[in-house]
């Protein structure tokens, strides 16, 4: 049993120390990125509001024009306006470069440019949390780093198990008696308050992670379909689009070939389906629907592996979750930390305490 034990506590001190860096990184970048439509949206509110309201949106103002300017790109809008006094904005993706179109939605004209979108704090973060800044070989590590904290949790589960009910009852505490039993009980706290949210995010990050590398190893990561005209109104689409599926809320538009992807989701979906993983294909050719994929209607294999990244992420419900997945996200960091200081202080040995002093009988008597 003590064998058992010791061989645990080996692979959960090996893996910690050899991932500890790889966790305090996504740790502190996840906590952050919960908030990523909200940081964007605060940076430049200024330049996706409008001086006076539009009477209306008319993407085939802008559309042709954005698409003459940017030869072999990949186009998108990330978000189409909520209210009249909101600009329409375009994404252009060529390789890992990003550049934002601020235009007016009805008169089409730019209003502003970000040339370098991939520059902005949300994207640097999401690299730095999807790759670590390095390319591919930044996605495998963080694959790597993943499957290390699926076993670190599994391993911590094994060592602290007879602590977990007493951690959970309060009748272990953080201990301040010296620095090793500060951050050798801060760890077994935290550890365990984690427990069941370090499990939940390992596995849903280590899915994205792998997506991610599959995508980045196959020869369609770097095809691009260059955008074709529309020959229909991309306007009088989203029209059809919206009263045929009345309970549809389009959240994306993605401009690829000589199609369009309607990206959105039933309003009667539950939230964590997320915004963008329903779609309807049309042809742009022909303005005919080419395809309808609502999530609701897939097996239910494909519903649980296109939730996990708004589970992981936790930007599909309100303020409150939002705060309790950034507070959850800072612990594994923490434990990274505290295992790193406890490996340090490893051959610091406890002072000895001192020996009681013993009072005679007889001294006692005649006193």
């Amino acid at each position: 049993m003590k064998k058992r034990v010791k061989k645990t506590y080996s692979i959960h001190h090996w893996l910690g120390l050899v991932a500890g860096l790889f966790l305090l990184i996504s740790s502190m970048t996840g906590s952050v990125l919960v908030f990523h439509r909200d940081i964007d949206h605060a940076q430049f509110r200024q330049l996706s509001t409008l001086e006076s309201p539009a009477s209306e949106l008319k993407i085939d103002n802008s559309f042709e024009r954005i698409r003459k300017e940017n030869p072999e790109s990949d186009i998108r809008v990330p978000k189409l306006p909520k209210d009249l006094n909101e600009a329409l904005k375009y994404e252009i993706r060529k390789g890992s470069v990003r550049k934002w179109f601020f235009v007016h939605p009805e008169t089409g004209e730019t209003l502003a440019t970000i040339d370098r979108a991939d520059k902005r704090l949300v994207h640097v973060l999401l690299d730095l949390h999807y790759n670590l800044l390095s390319g591919t070989p930044g996605k495998i590590i963080v694959l790597l780093g993943g499957l290390c904290l699926i076993v670190l949790s599994i391993t911590g589960f094994l060592l602290y198990r007879t602590s977990i009910l007493k951690v959970l009852l309060f009748k272990q505490l953080v201990s301040f008696k010296s620095r090793r039993s500060f951050f050798s009980s801060l760890h077994r706290v935290v550890g365990v308050w984690s427990l069941i949210f370090n499990l939940f995010i390992s596995i849903t990050g280590t899915w994205i992670a792998y997506t991610i590398v599959e995508y980045a190893l196959s020869p369609a990561a770097t095809a691009v379909a260059e955008v074709q005209p529309a020959a229909v109104s991309v306007d009088e689409v989203i029209r059809k689009v919206k009263a045929d599926h009345p309970k549809f809320e389009i959240n994306y538009l993605r401009f690829a070939g000589g199609n369009l992807s309607v990206l959105g989701r039933h309003q009667e979906d539950p939230a964590y389906y997320g915004f963008t993983y329903s779609n309807i294909q049309v042809d742009l050719s022909t303005g005919e629907v080419k395809s309808v994929n609502m999530l609701r209607d897939q097996p239910w294999h494909k519903r649980l592996l296109a939730i996990l990244k708004p589970l992981h992420f936790g930007d599909y419900a309100g303020i409150w979750v939002k705060l309790l997945y950034s507070f959850f996200g800072l612990l594994p960091g923490i434990l990274a930390i505290s295992g790193f200081v406890i490996w340090r202080l490893r051959k610091i040995k406890p002072a000895p305490k001192m020996p009681r002093r013993k009072i005679s009988r007889a001294h006692t008597s005649a006193a």
